[in-house]
């Protein structure tokens, strides 16, 4: 009982966060605040209802929060993601099961890693959703149909980075790895349109990964991990 009510608060403040990064690209510090102390009285009182390894409770903890670090001060990985991992590693000092769940396997028994992997994994979801939205598109490389799609060149949506633009001497350039527009670049698509010389630009979705972790967090809980799933079964 006490894995279920965990799993449904994380996954009602990954969905609130996912909505906060995906409209304003800020989630309030307050949300995993809330999950980690949440987390630390569930966990005792799971504890007393069912005695775990406190030594590895808290090795997993530290590596996971060397993990986020690393990822977050190396490698680029967004502030907001990272302490989800921290939280995440707070919340769940054990791999969660829920009668049945999970179907597949416990990974290596660090549930946050876990969580982490099944999101890169699901992640290339979004380029076969892509794909298919795109299968009447006959113009643009091919790889757009992938990664973006086209919308009117006065009308970029927010938080969207172009696939194509308009150079200072107005040629259309196309590139494959999307450019975060500024004003000029904007204004001059805007004028562009109105010359004739573009009318629609193919774009793509810059979406927080919060939203795949969110996805990810499913998975973990549902089937289990992915990766070490596939590694043992086909390697």
């Amino acid at each position: 009982m006490i894995n279920v009510i965990k799993v449904l608060i994380t996954l009602a403040v990954f969905i609130k966060a996912s909505i906060h990064d995906f409209k304003e690209r800020e989630v309030p510090d307050e949300l995993w605040v809330f999950m980690v102390i949440l987390g630390v009285v569930l966990d005792v009182i799971q504890y007393f209802i069912n005695p775990y390894n406190i030594l590895i409770a808290i090795l997993q903890f530290v590596i996971i929060f060397a993990l986020a670090n690393f990822m977050f001060y190396v490698a680029g990985f967004g502030g907001a993601d990272a302490k989800a991992l921290i939280a995440l590693s707070v919340m769940f000092p054990i791999y969660p099961k829920i009668g049945m769940f999970p179907l597949l396997n416990t990974g290596i028994g660090i549930f946050a890693f876990s969580v982490l992997s099944n999101s890169v994994i699901v992640a290339p979801i979004l380029a076969l959703i892509l794909f298919i939205r795109n299968l009447k598109e006959k113009d643009g490389k091919l790889i757009y149909r992938f990664i973006g799609f086209r919308v009117d060149a006065d009308k970029i949506p927010k938080f969207y980075n172009l696939l194509e633009y308009v150079d200072e001497n107005w040629n259309v350039v196309r590139v494959v790895r999307g450019v975060e527009p500024d004003e000029s670049m904007l204004k001059r698509l805007k004028e562009a349109k109105e010359r004739g010389i573009v009318d629609r630009v193919w774009v793509t979705p810059a979406l927080p990964f919060l939203i795949f972790m969110t996805a990810g967090f499913v998975v973990a809980v549902l089937l289990g991990d992915l990766l070490v799933w596939f590694i043992f079964r086909y390697l």
